[in-house]
């Protein structure tokens, strides 16, 4: 097993270059998933407290002055559609992750070309300064180019969704049925129902008055002795 190792790595070591390149390739691309990915040089970050200029241009300096002779392994900075991440080219391990709608700034610097750098907001309100050393100029320029494109995907996406919220109608309330309580049953009564009781008392029980004068015509018809 060790020597089948052994010969396995001999193997890749003395490998034609184009093999070379085309494994680097595959692990470029199981990193990226078809996003755009950077090949970079992850320089470091260092704290800011404002959007000046002049204390990013400082925090270039710091990493710069701190950085190796020769720069060491390579970095990949992949731009999701949500958020732009580094990773270790060789392990894939994720470095850092920043999400679009926490970065306020990016730019390939002036005074040094080769070097990016983005400006984002951690937790806390802290503005932290993001710097990438890139083999070539032209790759800064199109890092700057490719996020600038990604702000203004996300921005859209974020305007079409409000769009389509405003013009759903609100949902309607359904009324409840309204069904008679006993209460307004009982108001309502047939109008025969009193003549009904009326006319069983007044056969029952006579007036005082035509009692009266029904006995007054009775003494009236009696002879008188």
């Amino acid at each position: 097993m060790a020597l089948s190792t052994f010969h396995l790595v001999q193997t890749l070591k003395n490998s034609p270059a184009a093999f070379r390149r085309r494994f680097r390739r595959d692990r470029t691309e199981s990193l990226s998933h078809g996003d755009p990915l950077f090949k970079v040089h992850y320089l470091g970050t260092e704290k800011i407290f404002s959007l000046d200029l002049e204390q990013a241009q400082d925090a270039i300096s710091r990493l710069l002055e701190s950085a190796p002779g020769k720069l060491g392994k390579e970095h990949a900075l992949v731009v999701r559609p949500r958020y732009v991440e580094v990773k270790e080219l060789s392990t894939g391990r994720q470095l850092t992750k920043s999400f679009l709608q926490d970065i306020a700034y990016c730019a390939s610097d002036s005074t040094r070309p080769n070097v990016f750098l983005y400006i984002c907001r951690q937790r806390g309100q802290q503005l932290l300064c993001r710097v990438f050393w890139c083999s070539r100029a032209e790759r800064a320029r199109d890092m700057t180019a490719c996020l600038a494109r990604s702000f203004q995907r996300a921005l859209s996406d974020w305007q079409d969704g409000a769009n389509s919220v405003q013009r759903e109608p609100p949902p309607r309330k359904e009324e409840p049925p309204v069904t008679p309580t006993p209460a307004s049953r009982s108001l309502t009564l047939p109008s025969s129902l009193g003549k009904a009781r009326w006319r069983k008392r007044s056969s029952l029980s006579p007036s005082p008055l035509s009692t009266t004068m029904r006995r007054s015509s009775v003494s009236d018809s009696r002879p008188s002795h």
